[in-house]
């Protein structure tokens, strides 16, 4: 129980007098709940504490902050690795969160080559690393080997480079030539990320991983091209993005909206929370491409990993590159972090302010949780009403049909190996 730091969480819970706690724990320690908070009430001196888990519906290494509203939380905690997409100084974003890294001692081979500094001939060396290693990495900072810090506070310091909630105090210009790269991982996802941000620069990982950051890129440029070539754009977002970086996606969405109707280029909304490829092939006739507006930057949709289905899906800042950047002036680094890619599109000025009827396509964000769905020229590729709907249970006419069926009587079928049949053709 070491790992869940109960007395950090105790004397949190108890500095901010919360009364009513939602708990994000991963799936393998769901057998260690009900342990552990009978030790958290232990350890709070607190009346009536109520506990609540969460979780449910969305990526472990994001805040459940929807489940967490649902049940009036005061505060959350998460435990486990965080992907650190969310900041508490994004407006609007009203509940507190404590993290539990699950603290891990360093792989011996990242310790042995942060001990003697066996780096390349660069004149620096910055050292980014998952938050399960913060507390055994202070010990190798030097003058020459630059350790970042976990920091989920977004910063206006220029001397300061943040990536995805990490932090660091930069002595000379980012630049390949003045830095290598040292990466720590305990998520390939996150190990991901940061080899195709510093593709350009001398990049090693611990543990020792065969990563390639040129099929990274290539894949990228591949999506850059799928979003060049469409015509037609499915903008996923979910709920629990809308709470995690409530102003960050609602001012991107603007910008991208802009940047459609700049290239004359349609496009749908869909608010989904829970992803998967039978919900979007319901509109494959209407989309071209899908664009992943979400707040977090390990998303699996978004990895390697994943297998292309037959629709193309891509993030924002494929969307910018192909729409904002020529192939001569594309940058050096390569980011799913919402906030870098806010800051590379241009901010909206007065003078491109939509007309009314410009106005009344686009899509309307209320509040983080209300999201009005529209779509701009629609009509014309047939989304309408009578469409039939699969794996979303929308079409209340076919529910009553299927409520009619009678429910056929279970007989047991024939065994052994099936062979032999004359009436199906080969």
């Amino acid at each position: 129980m070491d790992k869940f730091e109960i007395n950090a969480c105790a004397k949190w819970i108890g500095e901010k007098n919360f009364h009513t706690i939602a708990l994000q724990v991963p799936d393998e320690d769901l057998d260690k709940v009900h342990d552990l908070i009978e030790r958290l009430k232990s350890e709070i001196q607190i009346e009536n504490l109520e506990f609540f888990l969460v979780g449910e519906g969305c990526s472990p290494c994001c805040n459940d902050l929807l489940n967490a509203q649902y049940c009036q939380a005061q505060g959350l905690i998460h435990f486990g690795h965080s992907c650190l997409s969310t900041t508490s100084s994004d407006q609007q974003q009203t509940i507190p969160v404590f993290y539990v890294f699950y603290q891990q001692s360093l792989p011996i081979e990242a310790s042995t080559f942060l001990s003697t500094n066996s780096t390349d001939d660069k004149p620096y060396c910055l050292v980014f690393y998952d938050p399960c290693f913060q507390n055994g990495i202070e010990q190798y900072s030097s003058s020459r080997c630059i350790i970042s810090k976990i920091n989920v506070e977004s910063t206006t310091d220029p001397s300061c480079f943040s990536l995805y909630g990490r932090s660091v105090q930069l002595p000379v210009a980012l630049d390949p030539a003045n830095y290598s790269i040292v990466f720590i991982s305990h998520s390939n996802a996150s190990l991901h990320n940061f080899a195709l941000y510093f593709y350009a620069y001398s990049f090693h990982s611990f543990p020792s991983s065969s990563i390639s950051s040129s099929k990274l890129l290539s894949k990228r440029m591949y999506a850059i091209e799928c979003a060049r070539n469409g015509s037609s754009y499915g903008l996923l977002i979910s709920s629990n993005s809308l709470l995690n970086l409530p102003s960050t996606i609602h001012t991107l969405l603007d910008r991208i909206k802009l940047i459609f109707d700049k290239n004359d280029r349609q496009y749908y909304t869909f608010l989904m929370n829970t992803l998967s490829i039978t919900k979007m092939n319901n509109f494959e006739r209407n989309i071209d491409t899908y664009v992943l507006c979400s707040s977090c930057a390990e998303s699996l949709w978004l990895s390697p990993e994943h297998k292309q289905f037959n629709i193309p899906l891509i993030s924002l800042a494929d969307i910018v590159h192909a729409f904002e950047t020529s192939d001569e002036d594309l940058p050096m680094n390569y980011s799913f972090d919402l906030r870098q890619i806010l800051s590379m599109i241009k901010p909206i000025s007065d003078d491109t302010t939509k007309s009314e009827d410009d106005g009344s396509k686009a899509i309307v964000l209320k509040n983080p949780n209300s999201l009005l769905l529209q779509q701009r020229d629609g009509i014309t590729r047939g989304l309408d009403n009578n469409k039939k709907w699969w794996g979303l249970q929308m079409n209340s006419e076919n529910n009553e049909i299927q409520e009619k069926l009678p429910v056929a009587e279970l007989k047991e079928g024939r065994t052994g190996i099936a062979a032999g049949y004359k009436n199906e053709k080969l």
